[in-house]
């Protein structure tokens, strides 16, 4: 049976400027050749298979990921589960059984990083070779830069996890998300003034640590809010354990079990401990003010 599918192959990440070069060359080639644009991504990423790293590790879980890869309007989009046997699969095997049989490609296109096959053995120079030998096209996207740097997803969780969601933002080419279900904390915020909604978040999920001025999806709605991702350090109430909340502004029903969608646009500050719990208030107040200013300049 002949090939039909151009192959997008990769993790992606985050499907951030330089994935999205890849899937757009795939659906153009497809496009000009007459086959179908077919993405193939990992939805947890072989690195972190092998480092067992589980927690805070994530840009995009893979149901986000599917999402966005798709609207990229490839004509399909499907996972690849990195298992054992395709770590231990030399790149011969994967080229044949994966690529060829599996998914039926007629042309592949890789980011310049890519690679295949125990220990990542089949870099570019053998799948240019095995294209060729297979009568397939092959195409190596360059990556996308920005401030000299190439853009990656490994750049990116670093940003992220350093609070710069503004600078992950660029690199993205979209606005960075966490969505979870409204769940019971201790009410301390209520207690302060300032209610919150706490957050349940998948624990794969990169959780930025600060303070930041937001928009929160609830339903059909947009509302301006300011997050709080920390330890609270100042009332020590968590053990340590990092929490997401948002105080979403000029709103006070009760949403508990609802499910909230919050986009981190501006790091307003660090989390810190203060002296008092007058002190916090104090800030938490200066905080509110400067996510208003923010949103409505944007807004604007």
């Amino acid at each position: 049976m002949r090939s039909i599918n151009f192959l997008a192959v990769g993790t992606f990440d985050g499907v951030h400027l330089g994935h999205r070069r890849i899937v757009k060359a795939a659906v153009r080639e497809a496009l000009r050749r007459g086959m179908k644009s077919r993405v193939i991504y990992f939805p947890f990423p072989p690195k972190f298979f092998f480092s067992g790293e589980t927690q805070n590790c994530l840009i995009t879980l893979p149901e986000e990921r599917d999402a966005l890869l798709s609207s990229l309007r490839p004509d399909s989009v499907e996972p690849l589960v990195f298992t054992r046997e395709l770590a231990a699969m030399p790149a011969e095997d994967f080229f044949a059984r994966v690529l060829l049989d599996r998914f039926l490609g007629g042309g592949l296109c890789v980011g310049p990083d890519f690679a295949v096959g125990r220990g990542r053995e089949g870099h570019l120079d053998f799948l240019r070779a095995a294209s060729r030998q297979a009568g397939m096209v092959f195409r190596a996207v360059a990556f996308a830069r920005r401030g000299g740097h190439k853009i990656s997803s490994s750049l990116i969780r670093a940003h992220l996890r350093e609070g710069r969601v503004q600078e992950a933002n660029r690199c993205l080419g979209w606005e960075y998300s966490v969505s979870g279900p409204v769940i019971r904390g201790a009410g301390l915020g209520r207690k302060l003034g300032f209610p919150t909604a706490n957050i349940g978040a998948h624990p794969a999920k990169i959780l930025p640590p600060g303070i930041f001025a937001a928009r929160v999806k609830l339903g059909h709605e947009v509302l301006d809010a300011v997050l709080s991702v920390g330890r609270r350090p100042t009332v020590n109430t968590l053990g340590g354990r990092l929490v997401l909340e948002a105080h979403l502004l000029d709103f006070s029903r009760m949403i508990y079990g609802r499910t909230l969608t919050v986009t981190f646009l501006k790091h307003l500050r660090p989390e810190r401990k203060f002296a008092s719990k007058e002190s916090l208030v104090s800030h938490i107040r200066s905080d509110i003010a400067a996510a208003r200013r923010f949103l409505g300049k944007i807004r604007q």
